[in-house]
């Protein structure tokens, strides 16, 4: 009976040590999250410090028009559809996360071509906008949600 107790709390005791061991696994990873952005931001203190944006010159009297971003949802038929249902169609049969580089690899071997000077560019920009569609696991790449 003492063995059955001593086994079952040596069980115990592995688990909550797996455990741990995997709290500390997510919060190493967040801590070199944390550290990329902190890098970052101060980068941008320094160009923005570099820029003294306080006291900008005057800039040119007829400022360029802004790009017109295109929807997350637009028609069935645009270039922003398609590539969102081709990723879909692309994750789903790969079952795993994938960057979006290697989703315009997949796109390629199987004949879909993507007319544009940056296609990887392109697959990123489409695919975060459509947060109801795809998610980004870290720098494991995107999903397709159900």
């Amino acid at each position: 009976m003492l063995r059955t107790v001593l086994k079952t709390l040596e069980a115990q005791l592995h688990e909550q040590q797996m455990v741990l061991g995997s709290l500390r696994a997510v919060c190493l990873e967040q801590e070199r999250e944390i550290a990329k952005k902190a890098e970052h931001v101060d980068s941008l203190k320094r160009v923005i410090d570099e820029m003294n944006v306080d006291n900008p010159s005057p800039g040119p009297s007829h400022p360029r028009p802004k790009k017109q971003k295109t929807p997350a949802h637009d028609a069935h038929n645009s270039v922003a559809h398609q590539i969102r249902k081709t990723a879909s169609s692309i994750l789903r049969e790969a079952g795993r996360p994938m960057t979006q580089r290697a989703i315009k690899q997949k796109m390629d071997e199987i004949g879909f071509v993507i007319d544009n000077e940056k296609p990887v560019e392109l697959i990123r920009i489409y695919l975060n906008r459509a947060k109801d569609e795809f998610r980004r696991v870290g720098d494991e790449g995107y999903i397709a949600l159900d």
